[in-house]
C-alpha cells in the first residue's frame, strides 16, 4: 500500500524560508553535471528555497553526509543511480524525505517515480511535488531502492566502468553486455521465493526489482510498483550465448518475461543460494561477491517526492 501526504513540505510555512540538502556528485554523467549547479540554485532561490550544498568526494561520501544531516529538510540526490542509492540509503526508515535531481547517464530511479529524465521537471517536482511512502528492500543487511542483481546483471553493471566514455550511459551497458558475451556463463543456484519451497535450477541471473529498469533502457521488470509491498522477481533457466542475444532486444522492449526460459514472480523475501560465490549489485553498486542472498521488501520505508 503506498501512502501520500499532500502539499510539498519545500513551501513557505508560516512565513519561514525553507531548505533543501542537494547532495551533489560533481562526477556524474562523465563530470558534465557540475555545468548544471548554478542553474538549479537559481531555480531554487527564486522559488524561495535555501540548496545548501554538500559536494561528494568519493564512493559512500554521500550516504555519510545525509545520516550527519540535522533537522528535517529533505536531502535531494543531485546525480546520478550511485549517489541515489547512497541519499536512500541514509533516509530509509528515518523520516527524512527524499528528492531527485537526475544528473547521470543512467537515472533509472526517476522513472520508476513518475518524474522522467528531464531536470526542468524534476527541479518542479522538487518545488511543487507531493511527498509519497514508497518501498525500498534489504538485501544481507543492505538497503535498496531499485533493485538487487545477481549474475550477469551485475557483471554487467561492474563492466559499465571500464567502458569508453563517449558512449554515454546505456552505450556503456551494452559494450559491457557485448563483452561479457564471450565469457558468460550460468550458475547452480537454489531460489526461494517468500514462504515457498526452494527449487533448484541453473541461471544466469536473478533479479529482485522494486523498479521498472536498469541500465537506464533495459525493462527488467516492466510491471514492477515501488508501492505493492512485493519484489518483481526475474531469472533465467541455463542459456547459451545465442539465446542472451535474442533476449537483449526483447528486455529492453519489456519482452522478454513471454521467453519460455526466463520465469517471473512477486515474492515479499527471496533467498538464492549458490555453488560458488558470484557477482551482485543494488542500484548498479556492486556488493562483495558470495554465495548467499537474502532479501525482504521493506513497506513503505522512504519517503519521496513526486509528481
Amino acid at each position: 500500500m503506498q501512502v501520500v501526504f499532500r502539499g510539498c513540505i519545500l513551501r513557505f510555512m508560516d512565513g519561514e524560508r525553507r531548505a533543501a540538502h542537494l547532495v551533489f556528485n560533481p562526477a556524474a554523467d562523465r563530470g558534465r553535471g557540475d555545468a548544471r549547479r548554478k542553474s538549479i540554485g537559481v531555480y531554487l532561490a527564486r522559488h524561495g528555497i535555501e540548496a545548501v550544498w554538500h559536494v561528494t568526494q568519493g564512493p559512500g561520501h554521500a550516504e555519510g553526509i545525509v545520516r550527519g544531516l540535522r533537522g528535517e529538510d529533505p536531502a535531494v540526490a543531485a546525480g546520478g543511480d550511485g549517489t541515489v542509492h547512497e541519499v536512500a540509503a541514509a533516509c530509509v526508515g528515518t523520516g527524512r524525505v527524499m528528492g531527485v535531481l537526475p544528473l547521470g547517464s543512467g537515472n533509472d530511479y526517476v522513472k520508476a517515480l513518475g518524474i522522467g529524465t528531464d531536470l526542468q521537471r524534476a527541479l518542479e517536482v522538487l518545488v511543487g511535488g507531493k511527498v509519497r511512502a514508497v518501498d525500498a528492500g534489504e538485501v544481507n543487511g543492505v538497503p535498496f531502492n531499485n533493485g538487487l542483481g545477481i549474475g550477469f546483471d551485475a557483471e554487467v553493471a561492474a563492466g559499465v566502468a571500464a567502458a569508453p566514455k563517449a558512449l554515454g550511459g546505456f552505450g556503456g551497458y551494452l559494450w559491457s553486455v557485448g563483452r561479457l558475451l564471450w565469457g558468460m556463463k550460468c550458475h547452480r543456484a537454489s531460489i526461494k521465493l517468500g514462504g515457498g519451497e526452494p527449487f533448484e535450477t541453473k541461471t544466469i541471473l536473478v533479479a529482485a526489482a522494486l523498479g521498472t529498469t536498469y541500465g537506464a533502457r533495459f525493462k527488467l521488470a516492466p510491471s514492477a510498483s515501488l508501492g505493492d509491498g512485493a519484489f518483481d522477481v526475474v531469472w533465467s533457466e541455463e542459456v547459451d550465448r545465442a539465446e542472451v542475444l535474442r533476449l537483449v532486444p526483447a528486455v529492453l522492449r519489456g519482452a522478454h518475461l513471454s521467453h519460455p526460459k526466463v520465469h517471473f514472480a512477486r515474492a515479499q523475501e527471496i533467498e538464492v543460494s549458490l555453488a560458488e560465490p558470484i557477482p551482485a549489485h543494488v542500484d548498479g553498486e556492486m556488493l562483495p561477491p558470495t554465495r548467499e542472498f537474502r532479501a525482504r521488501v521493506l513497506p513503505g520505508a522512504l519517503r519521496v517526492l513526486v509528481p
